[in-house]
């Protein structure tokens, strides 16, 4: 698990940072992942602080880092419905399917400083699902809707306010769903999710890759195993060397010290 050695080390260590309060701010933890031992023994253990449901006036805070109150925009949903030319006949037979497709966005921005220096952060959400809605009219079966397909797009714009010689990073994390190419046929099979996650200054990059578990350890020491994989937190990678953990279960920053 140990990364290259990078000179610009002290600078990645704050972009880790900078990460790690953009992608934890929506997480509620109620469990731990489970570290590997040997990653924790030349790691520095972080508590996040101040996570909760609502994002809306939320204060984080893990080791010499704080953030000042996440302030965020309203929701902007917009939607429409469509009928195809089959679903249009099948309309005079009293069978009723339409197609309808969502477009959420969200923006929240926040700034984090360690005393020293401060960045201002701006996140994007961006969200596109298409179902397919079958209406029965049989009050037994009610009406029944599939995805046939989504996509999710995360980005933030990371600007340091003091140090202007040091260029601003982008965080970008995408997931996209296709009935047409989803393999899950078993009932707890998780549908097939195509996804990437990196960070990046144009000179240097990081990967982000999502952690997904299925046994785990309760707060309160308990064994615990769900059916299926759960989002239990994102590894931080350069070069396929591991260089920090973000455990969105229990809410801490697990940061390599070299």
């Amino acid at each position: 698990m140990k990364p290259h050695y990078i000179p610009t080390i002290l600078i990645m260590k704050q972009i880790v940072y900078l990460l790690a309060a953009a992608m934890i701010l929506a997480s509620c933890g109620s469990a731990k992942l489970a570290v590997p031992e040997k990653f924790q023994a030349v790691s520095e253990k972080m508590p996040v602080k101040g996570v909760n449901a609502w994002i809306v006036n939320q204060k984080l805070s893990f080791g010499k880092y704080q953030t000042s109150k996440v302030k965020r925009g309203w929701v902007a949903t917009t939607g429409e419905d469509y009928y195809t030319i089959e679903q249009r006949m099948l309309r005079m037979f009293s069978v009723n399917t339409f197609n309808s497709i969502k477009h959420e966005k969200n923006r929240y921005r926040y700034t984090i400083s360690n005393g020293i220096d401060e960045a201002k952060i701006y996140c994007v959400e961006k969200m596109t699902r298409e179902d397919l809605n079958i209406e029965t009219n049989n009050r037994f079966l009610g009406d029944i809707s599939r995805t046939n397909h989504w996509q999710y797009c995360f980005t933030a714009a990371i600007l340091p306010m003091k140090d202007t010689t040091s260029a601003p990073w982008q965080l970008v994390m995408y997931n996209t769903y296709d009935r047409a190419k989803d393999t899950a046929r078993k009932l707890f099979d998780l549908p097939y999710v195509e996804e990437e996650g990196y960070a990046t200054n144009e000179s240097e990059k990081i990967m982000i890759r999502p952690l997904r578990i299925k046994n785990l350890t309760t707060k309160n020491g308990k064994e615990a195993k769900y059916p299926v994989k759960i989002l239990s937190g994102y590894e931080l990678t350069i070069d396929d060397g591991v260089i920090a953990v973000i455990d969105k279960l229990g809410n801490n920053l697990w940061v390599y010290n070299e």
